[in-house]
């Protein structure tokens, strides 16, 4: 398995549980997260622990991936998700989800709904 599917794999599954400190040692001190449109919507490590301290403390959320497609470093999944959003109500999705390995760890993240 390539560095980036073996990173995608460890986050996916310190994601599913709820391991925060798991979750964010998958990722660069300078990670960069984009949305579709490609704008930056997150930068550093820090920030990237702050916007998902709150979910992971709150609980009840969780993802599978149903395909995966990796060139040198880079890796597309699609993801599906639900959680239980802030007023009780269960939000859930598809995503494809980009991941850029660099340094040992995963530097650039977008999400392209």
């Amino acid at each position: 398995m390539s560095p980036v599917a073996e990173l995608a794999t460890a986050q996916l599954v310190a994601y599913n549980a709820a391991d925060l400190d798991g979750f964010c040692a998958c990722y660069h001190s300078d990670v960069v997260v984009l949305d579709a449109d490609g704008k930056v919507t997150l930068k550093g490590k820090d920030a990237f622990r702050e916007r998902y301290q709150p979910m992971f403390d709150q609980g009840q959320f969780g993802a599978t991936v149903d395909g995966r497609l990796v060139v040198g470093p880079h890796c597309v999944e699609r993801e599906h998700y639900s959680r239980v959003g802030v007023s009780g109500e269960t939000v859930s999705g598809s995503v494809l989800v980009r991941y850029t390995e660099r340094d040992g760890a995963i530097a650039l993240v977008q999400f392209l709904r």
